[in-house]
């Protein structure tokens, strides 16, 4: 039986359709696929200090913009850094609506260049409600930040006070021990307003525009009245953000205990989170098993050295609620200074010394009727001079903490690295030390040898 002929036409026919239906289809799901990477686009830099990537606090400032703020950026035409200006305002201008920017090739618009004073290629310009601010490409991200919050923030916005008189530190010291103006610019990137207190003066009293009070290593006593000033402050619900060496003023620690804060004179000291072939007085501390808000963006643990003892006990008829932040592993303990060597390097005395972990810092809530004041308490000030403020997270933990007694919390996350990775500097425990020993020494070889017995062994077998 002969089957019915096929007519070639309509075989083509059908055979065009299909090709147009697939491709159709075929650019259909490409459209799809873009419209999803529009919309959750992933970006995976490789490079050491995340060049092509925005730092967790930018894009949290972005992202938290509440009015509109306009960028404009000046570049040479035949620059190579263009693309590094368009490629970071596009990924800020991802992040919020609020946030545009226009890019200006300064040789072919000298009168704009002119009106915003930009005589440099890779200026930036930021402008928000009649604000404006420049900065330099070359500056990078967080002088980028800064401009940012002093347009969007405005002038005078946040306060921070450092109390004077009684020896504290100097921001105007440039020496690597006992100098702090690495933390001054640590603060500008914040956009702070940071000025002088002093309470030297019967019946001063702390500004009511203090967002928050620093006393930053004091070494010598308070008066009275000046004790009463920062008392009536905490009372009003203000924020003190302290940090102390040990042999503080006598006077200062009666004050703080006040309200449930004491420090016992006692030195931590942690062998396990000591930095390899250093001594056990300066050690990375560790978070507490609740971590402090302030502490959770922090990228590295934090280095004290020669850092006191914080206790902090609750009184809930008082109005005080603590929180511990920081505080040495289990293996680590606090001992009088007169039991430490000047080595730091001892065995734990169960008849001298106190069992960890030990805190080192804590906060502490005070509630006054309706009103809530709050006392931030470091064991150690020298963490942040000029020589360590780079170190770990040391300056990461200080302006956090500063973030979040002013109520900032768009300001707590982590920055980008001031320095690269593994360059000039390498932080390791004692106990990574002896994870990398045995690795190196045991396991790996080990591991070679098994491979090579088990080789000569299965050839023996096949014969």
């Amino acid at each position: 039986m002969e089957g019915t002929p096929v007519n070639p036409m309509n075989a083509t026919a059908r055979n065009t359709i299909k090709l147009i239906l697939g491709t159709l289809g075929f650019f259909g799901l490409i459209v799809a696929i873009q419209l999803i990477l529009v919309e959750h686009n992933k970006r995976l830099d490789l490079t050491a200090q995340k060049t092509f990537t925005l730092s967790p606090r930018a894009k949290q400032v972005v992202s938290g913009l509440k009015q509109d703020v306009q960028v404009t950026a000046f570049i040479h035409s035949d620059r190579p850094e263009n693309f590094f200006v368009k490629d970071m305002l596009s990924r800020m201008a991802a992040l919020s609506p609020h946030f545009r920017h226009i890019v200006v090739d300064i040789n072919r618009n000298p009168a704009l260049a002119r009106e915003y004073n930009a005589t440099q290629y890779g200026t930036l310009i930021f402008e928000s409600q009649g604000l404006r601010k420049g900065t330099l490409l070359g500056r990078g991200e967080s002088a980028a930040m800064a401009a940012l919050l002093q347009v969007s923030r405005g002038p005078g916005d946040k306060v921070i006070y450092f109390l004077t008189g009684h020896g504290e530190a100097s921001f105007s010291d440039a020496s690597p021990v006992k100098g702090y103006t690495k933390l001054r610019g640590a603060l500008v990137d914040e956009f702070y307003d940071e000025r002088s207190l002093s309470l030297g003066a019967s019946g001063a009293v702390v500004p009511d525009d203090a967002t928050v009070v620093v006393v930053f290593g004091p070494n010598a006593d308070f008066q009275p009245f000046e004790i009463e000033a920062l008392s009536a402050y905490i009372q009003r619900g203000g924020a003190l953000f302290v940090l102390l060496d040990p042999d503080s003023p006598p006077s200062f620690l009666a004050f703080l205990e006040r309200y449930g804060i004491t420090l016992p004179g006692l030195i931590a000291v942690d062998p396990t989170k000591r930095l390899f072939a250093g001594e056990m007085l300066t050690f990375r501390v560790t978070a507490t098993s609740k971590p402090h808000p302030m502490i959770r963006s922090v990228n590295a643990p934090p280095i004290f050295s020669l850092a006191g003892v914080v206790e902090m006990q609750p009184d809930e008829k008082r109005g005080l609620f603590p929180q511990a932040i920081l505080a040495t592993s289990p293996q680590g303990w606090a001992s009088l200074p007169e039991n430490i060597p000047r080595t730091g390097m001892r065995e734990f005395d169960e008849e001298q010394d106190f069992r960890g972990p030990v805190p080192v810092a804590g906060e502490m809530l005070v509630q006054t009727g309706d009103a809530f004041g709050r006392i931030v308490v470091f064991g150690d000030a020298d963490f942040l001079n000029n020589n360590m403020v780079e170190q770990g997270g040391n300056r990461d933990l200080f302006v956090n903490a500063v973030n979040w007694l002013a109520e900032d919390p768009r300001q707590m996350a982590a920055r980008p690295e001031t320095q690269k990775s593994g360059t000039h500097q390498l932080f390791l425990t004692s106990d990574q030390i002896q994870y990398v020993l045995v690795a190196s020494t045991v396991a790996l070889p080990g591991s070679f040898l098994l491979i090579g017995v088990g080789i000569f062994t299965w050839r023996r077998y096949r014969g």
